[in-house]
């Protein structure tokens, strides 16, 4: 296999494909509040860091902006499995188990 068939194999598998991983300040100490300016699903970071699931791409922009970027692990885009999606009555049922005994007011 050669380089180019190898940036063609990446180039297919990218789109159904995202990464975990956690950024970091990096060596200018950049605040991490900043990454929400990539708009990319976030949250925080147990370690000190910002986790997020991002595409290769957006990897290389938090990279060239100047954060450190750990790479957790790849994951595979696919359908959401139809048997993890609920209805509406099976989510009226599961909440009022949920909240069953304690008080409501009165048309509430």
């Amino acid at each position: 296999m050669n380089a180019g068939s190898r940036e063609t194999e990446a180039q297919h598998a990218a789109p159904n494909l995202r990464l975990e991983a956690t950024v970091h300040p990096g060596d200018n100490q950049l605040a991490l509040e900043d990454v929400a300016d990539f708009d990319l699903d976030r949250i925080p970071d147990p370690e000190g860091g910002v986790r997020v699931l991002i595409t290769a791409d957006e990897a290389v922009r938090l990279v060239a902006r100047g954060y450190e970027v750990h790479l957790v692990r790849a994951l595979t885009v696919a359908p959401l499995d139809p048997a993890l999606v609920m209805d509406d009555d099976s989510v009226r049922a599961w909440l009022e188990d949920q909240v069953e005994g304690i008080e409501r007011r009165e048309g509430s």
